[in-house]
């Protein structure tokens, strides 16, 4: 999340009558404040309870007490509520059925789906492959995109961990398009192509990503009983650790132990079973590179090419369209159990990063369409940079 934090006056606090929630990062300059946003926060927009800053969903009386105490911080949505809705307006018009603009809307997942199986009768070299079923029984599926012959090191990308992330989810399908598409054309991704298999799982997390469609847009989880997992949580590397949760209300719940969840299954049995030399999972929001560890302070093995990666990853971003990305450690921001780009690394010794997309602070994690084909050119630069460097 941003640290740019903007100091609000009193007098702009709205009355405690007023029913809006307001999304706001605050940072943290004394335990008892953080402590104070968790018992009062509707909902934790952090990836951890436990970072510099907190972005946090306040009521009006929440904001008003907080901006009472003088606190500095980013606001980053006045209305949370009013965000989704006039989202859901916008998709419901004819804007988003129109022909020939597919990455110009946010697309559901039944779309998303079977926009895989149009890709796969585009190429040759691109087939679509099961991955495994989630916990309500959609299926969770991969593009499987290759030039290159058996055995070959594969790459694998994914979007969708979480469920309101939805630019996560359009930018890997917009990437798994842009490969297909350049296979044609561009003899950097032919060679690329020739060398590697790659691998694009768009929505990880189907029933979240549903749900949040149809029911609420801020939805973080799976759709475990009542209460979901943190998929990003439930990876066995750091398991249990600071930055995840026992508490199956918390939205980082991490689940009863680690794989318990069908999703990260069908995505761990993937990347054991190809010869997988690096990961990345897309997120947002935040414009971060992250990169091993998060679960613990001690340095990576292979810090110095983890960040040498990250860095013209960084690079290649901005060269795009002047948006900066900032590469780091995953616990230099905050510390937390359980990941993704944890167990790539630390079990199958992957190049394993976390992107987190745009924005920087904006709205959250209502993105305006506008914005999904810039993001989707800044991913693309991101991984092509990254399999460049590494010479794949």
């Amino acid at each position: 999340m941003s640290s740019a934090l903007l100091l609000h006056g009193r007098d702009e606090a709205p009355q405690p009558d007023d029913a809006r929630l307001a999304a706001v990062t605050v940072e943290i300059d004394d335990e008892a404040v953080r402590q104070w946003l968790l018992a009062e926060a509707v909902d934790l927009w952090s990836d951890t309870d436990a970072g510099p800053t907190l972005s946090v969903v306040l009521d009006a009386e929440a904001l008003a007490q907080l901006q009472a105490r003088g606190a500095a911080f980013e606001l980053l949505s006045a209305d949370i509520e009013a965000d989704a809705a006039e989202e859901r307006a916008r998709l419901r018009g004819a804007e988003a059925a129109r022909p020939g603009s597919w990455f110009s809307e946010y697309r559901d997942f039944a779309t998303v789906d079977a926009y895989l199986d149009t890709l796969a009768a585009r190429s040759e070299l691109a087939r679509v492959e099961h991955l495994g079923v989630s916990t309500q029984g959609r299926p969770i599926r991969a593009l499987r995109i290759s030039d290159a012959p058996q055995g070959a090191p594969a790459i694998v990308l994914n979007g969708g961990q979480h469920a309101r992330e939805w630019i996560s989810v359009m930018v890997a399908t917009c990437i798994a398009d842009r490969l297909v598409t350049d296979a044609q054309v561009d003899p950097a991704v032919q060679g690329l192509l020739a060398r590697n298999t790659v691998w694009v799982a768009p929505v990880i997390n189907p029933d979240g990503y549903v749900y949040s469609w149809e029911s609420d847009r801020y939805w973080r989880k799976n759709r475990q009983g009542k209460h979901g997992v943190d998929l990003n949580r439930n990876w066995s590397v750091g398991f249990g650790g600071r930055g995840s949760s026992s508490n199956k209300r918390s939205q980082i719940y991490r689940g009863p132990h680690a794989f318990s969840e069908p999703e990260t299954r069908a995505l761990r049995d993937l990347i054991v079973r190809e010869p997988v030399v690096a990961h990345v999972d897309f997120h947002s929001f935040g414009q971060l590179i992250l990169y091993p560890w998060g679960y613990t302070k001690k340095p990576a093995p292979d810090l110095d090419r983890l960040a040498s990666l990250g860095r013209s990853m960084a690079a290649a971003i901005e060269a795009t369209h002047g948006e900066v990305y900032r590469p780091m450690a995953a616990q230099d921001l905050y510390t937390a159990g359980g990941t993704a780009l944890d167990w790539s690394y630390g079990e199958r010794s992957a190049m394993g990063y976390t992107i987190e997309l745009r924005p920087s602070g904006g709205n959250g994690f209502v993105l305006p369409p506008e914005q999904i084909v810039p993001t989707c050119d800044e991913g693309y630069a991101a991984v092509r940079s990254m399999a460049a460097q590494m010479e794949l």
